[in-house]
């Protein structure tokens, strides 16, 4: 595309923008009333409750972030610590800081009962609780400062503080506390009758000295600073256990961009890369995530339309090799479609964490409402092995950033956006791996863990032990008293290299072909054990994106899903078939290669603070 019709569509796409944000904030959208609504069950819905992650790579993740939040809470409340003691990101944002705390711990706790956790939920549900208005109003700061602002940081107060409170809040009502779910519903009984509820997208500001500070209608229109930020709360409100039409009804009312949907669903990348509300980043992301949300909620199929599209605008144009996002924050345009920047500088950056923690969501949503279709399940593999995990540290602490060569960044553990949506998402890890439908069980992921669950009513288990990736052999032991009829599927991930073959107490049981699942229909015994062997592979994959060598391709390795980083030398002197026959696995997933005595490849994640490129030069 030329960088005229560029120019054109990206101001075609912004006149719509304005014309149907100026009718949504004078509330003259119409919507669809609740007689309407034809919510659409998930056909195979992740677990609240019943796994256990019992060892490997995951679990040792998922400790480092409780020790992560007991840092945060240990000796000193950081909560309540001295204004002139924080940074900026506790100042603020420090709703989001609550949130934080509160979606790990909680989420942390629907695995198992941990009383560090539990009284760290504890303490801020009453501190909230305590500061609530008897009109419902439950932010840590006066609620005139949700007004829109030209202060970018306070003008995300309204947003995306109100909705990582709300994130936390539900997370604790899913753990049973008896008052989290009850302020949940005064704070949204409150913001769905305020005056703040028709700018959530918006972020009008008139700076006339004669009407300084004023947030009325001054003639002109903007958006609201990452506005993307709002969408999610009121869908949380609607979904949990206290929730209320009118959740919905504000949502459909003031959250919608249909301009958006209808180019989403046209599948036009330069949407999503020059998104006109505010700045188009990674946190654009969230729109999509809201589609998949309100098509759950009303079966409108144009939120699914849209969310489709945007899927495949994402993975074809915005998607690094190993899964992290291909767009950031800088300004609209710093990441055109296919751009795939690796260096980083003042413009450029890449694999933004909260990116990956959307992407995976977004997948995650999509796996429940169809969940045979197994591309959903290897994004949010890849996400979590080469994005979560390589952007969190031995302490705990989090990345901004997944750089893909050169240097890694500093985890930090200040209450950055990337803390605040990564840190709970390991919280959530467990209920990732498995779905339960009313036919059976699916095994979306292999790790050592236990699911347990009921199935027709009777008591079910399945425990998986492995040492995926480090190692190829899986197996999964049943538990059912008595003998019981259903499904039990297997992912074959997309990467496999060619079929996987099971065994069922040492009896072949048939066959998969990469892309599917491998789908086991019996009368289950207790201690019946079905074995398999994932056909991991090496392999190479060219990068072509905007910092390409202009004579040496670059290539990045994989071992089925690991995106591997070489260590010790920048480029190889080596064709892709060359690198391939000389690769020395010396232990697993840890790579010489015969002739190059200093270069080493290891998985991304487990890369330090060694120098390194995901995308070595070859010939």
């Amino acid at each position: 595309m030329t960088t005229d019709t560029t120019t054109g569509y990206v101001s075609g796409l912004e006149q719509q923008a304005e014309r149907e944000l100026c009718t949504t904030v004078k509330g003259e959208r119409t919507w669809a009333p609740p007689e309407a609504w034809k919510p659409v069950a998930y056909a195979a819905e992740a677990p609240n409750r019943g796994v256990t992650l019992d060892g490997g790579t995951l679990r040792e993740a998922f400790e480092r972030n409780l020790a992560y939040l007991q840092e945060w809470f240990q000796k000193t409340d950081r909560c309540s610590r001295p204004e002139n003691d924080k940074n900026w990101w506790e100042t603020c944002l420090s709703a989001s800081s609550e949130g934080r705390m509160l979606g790990v711990a909680g989420h942390s706790l629907r695995w198992g009962e941990r009383a560090e956790a539990r009284e760290i939920l504890n303490t801020l549900i009453d501190r909230i609780e305590a500061r609530q208005t008897p009109e419902g109003y439950c932010l840590p700061y006066p609620e005139g400062e949700l007004r829109p602002s030209t202060n970018a940081g306070m003008d995300e107060r309204r947003n995306y503080d109100r909705v990582n409170l709300t994130r936390g809040l539900a997370a604790a009502g899913l753990v049973g506390h008896p008052d989290a779910l009850a302020i949940l519903r005064r704070f949204y009984d409150w913001f769905n009758a305020s005056p703040y509820l028709p700018y959530t997208l918006a972020g009008y500001f008139d700076a006339s000295p004669e009407r300084e500070n004023s947030w009325a209608w001054p003639g002109t229109i903007g958006y609201a600073h990452n506005c993307s930020n709002g969408l999610e709360g009121h869908l949380l409100a609607h979904f949990s256990p206290v929730g209320k039409p009118d959740d919905l009804v504000a949502a459909l009312r003031y959250l919608v961009q249909d301009w958006f949907i209808e180019a989403s669903t046209r599948r036009e990348p330069l949407s999503l890369s020059h998104y006109p509300g505010h700045v188009a980043h990674s946190y654009v992301l969230l729109s999509y995530l809201f589609w998949l949300d309100m098509y759950r909620a009303t079966g409108d199929e144009k939120f699914l339309q849209g969310a489709l599209g945007a899927w495949d605008i994402v993975h074809d144009h915005f998607l690094h090799i190993g899964g992290s996002l291909a767009i950031c924050e800088h300004m609209q345009g710093a990441y055109p479609p296919d751009s795939y920047h690796l260096r980083v500088d003042r413009k450029h950056h890449t694999g933004e964490t909260c990116g990956s923690v959307f992407w995976a969501e977004i997948n995650h949503r999509l796996l429940q409402l169809f969940p045979t279709n197994v591309r959903y399940a290897d994004e949010i593999e890849q996400a979590i092995y080469n994005v979560i995990l390589a952007n969190q540290d031995e302490r705990g602490s989090i990345r901004y950033h997944a750089r893909l060569q050169g240097e890694k960044e500093a985890a930090r553990s200040i209450n950055t956006c990337c803390e605040v949506m990564g840190t709970p998402f390991i919280a959530r890890l467990p209920q990732y791996l498995y779905s339960v439908a009313d036919d059976g069980v699916f095994v979306n992921f292999f790790t050592p863990s236990t699911i347990s669950w009921e199935q027709a009513g009777a008591p079910a288990s399945l425990r998986c032990a492995t040492e995926f990736p480090f190692g190829s052999q899986v197996e999964l032991r049943v538990e059912t008293t008595p003998p019981a009829a259903w499904t039990l599927r297997l992912r074959v991930p997309g990467w496999a290299g060619n079929a996987m073959s099971c065994q069922i107490n040492g009896e072949s049981a048939g066959s998969g072909e990469p892309g599917t699942f491998l789908v086991l229909d019996r009368v289950w015994q207790a201690g019946d054990a079905i074995t398999f062997t994932l056909p991991m592979t090496w392999h190479v994959v060219r990068y072509r994106g905007a910092d390409e060598h202009p004579v040496h391709p670059r290539y990045a390795l994989m071992k089925g899903p690991v995106l591997m980083a070489l260590t010790g030398a920048e480029e190889l002197a080596l064709t892709p078939d060359q690198l391939l026959k000389r690769l020395r696995e010396d232990a697993p997933l840890q790579c010489g290669i015969e002739g190059i005595d200093d270069a080493r490849y290891l998985p991304y994640w487990q890369v330090d603070d060694q120098t390194f490129t995901c995308f070595p030069n070859l010939r």
